[in-house]
């Protein structure tokens, strides 16, 4: 099969989402661009709110989404309805100088947004709700229409609380009907998605701060920032194996059993019994499949072909 051939992105990417008609691009410094089918711009760079956006998801036709400005410590949340052109928002000084609840900016172009008073952690979705963490706030469950479903206090894990950071989730995912959540200190509970009560609490033991999760079903890849990868699956560590560095990605592989992952300037498949690497020039920003390719999002804006 000759090699897919996609034009570069016009800046240095972050993620890349897929929906029914296309795919949205965001960039490290909080741009948006559409894309079509084949991943060919449509429209112009747009940037509706002068922050990085911390998270994003889909839920349905609708792009969630947060941004944090550290510096100015201000934080929005807001909803795009797909298919509209994205627009250009305020400029940053207006952040500075529009502190007030009454005067404050939003993101342009958005169906509905909320000034929030902590920092969204983490954000996930399904087809019908979405649930985000506030940074010592609590965890809320949303419907499509922005209504609140339920909410719960924010997680604790007490044998992580005279750690440093240990308990500041990282990560959420909605599995089936069950929430995911984790923590730096590897803090890991469940909660019901409908009622959000919770089902079980519990700490993975390992000693090192954890960055990210990626979940299928009962897999999850617990990343570290050592590089070290734990495959943990129904309450057990199945596999164990150090990387280059931080990953940046991963993806469950149905058809061979196995992760996908994107690593520090590494492509690696990672099954049960067997770990296959790919070295590479520039770090692989997202795995993705596009028609009967699987593509690597690089972070120079560019798309190659998996070797993996």
């Amino acid at each position: 099969m000759p090699e897919l051939k996609v034009e570069p992105l016009p800046f240095h990417p972050a993620q890349i989402l897929k929906w029914d008609e296309g795919y949205i691009a965001i960039s490290i410094d909080g741009d948006f661009l559409q894309l079509d089918s084949y991943l060919k711009n449509i429209g112009d760079v747009k940037k509706p709110f002068p922050s990085p956006v911390k998270n994003c998801v889909l839920i349905g036709n609708q792009l969630i989404t947060t941004w944090v400005d550290h510096e100015l410590m201000v934080a929005r949340m807001g909803s795009f309805e797909l298919g509209n052109q994205f627009e250009n928002g305020p400029e940053r000084v207006e952040l500075r100088t529009r502190r007030y609840v009454d005067s404050a900016v939003h993101p342009a172009g958005v169906v509905w947004s909320h000034l929030l008073d902590a920092e969204p952690l983490v954000l996930c979705s399904n087809e019908e709700k979405f649930v985000f963490i506030l940074w010592k706030k609590g965890i809320y469950a949303m419907g499509v229409d922005a209504g609140e479903h339920w909410r719960n206090p924010e997680p604790k894990w007490t044998p992580l609380e005279n750690l440093p950071h240990a308990e500041v989730v990282i990560s959420a995912s909605i599995q089936g009907s069950i929430i995911h959540v984790w923590s730096r200190g590897s803090g890991h509970k469940t909660y019901d998605l409908k009622h959000g009560k919770i089902l079980d609490s519990t700490i993975i033991e390992f000693d090192g701060v954890l960055e990210s999760v990626y979940s299928s079903g009962k897999n999850h890849l617990l990343c570290y920032e050592s590089g070290d990868t734990i495959w943990y699956c129904e309450g057990r560590i199945k596999k164990h194996f150090n990387l280059n560095g931080p990953v940046q990605y991963a993806t469950w592989r149905e058809q061979d059993e196995a992760w996908h992952i994107a690593g520090w300037r590494e492509e690696i498949l990672a099954s049960e019994v067997d770990i296959s690497r790919h070295r590479l020039d520039e770090i692989p920003v997202q795995i993705l499949h596009h028609k009967d390719a699987v593509l690597l999002l690089l972070n120079d804006g560019s798309f190659i072909s998996s070797s993996v």
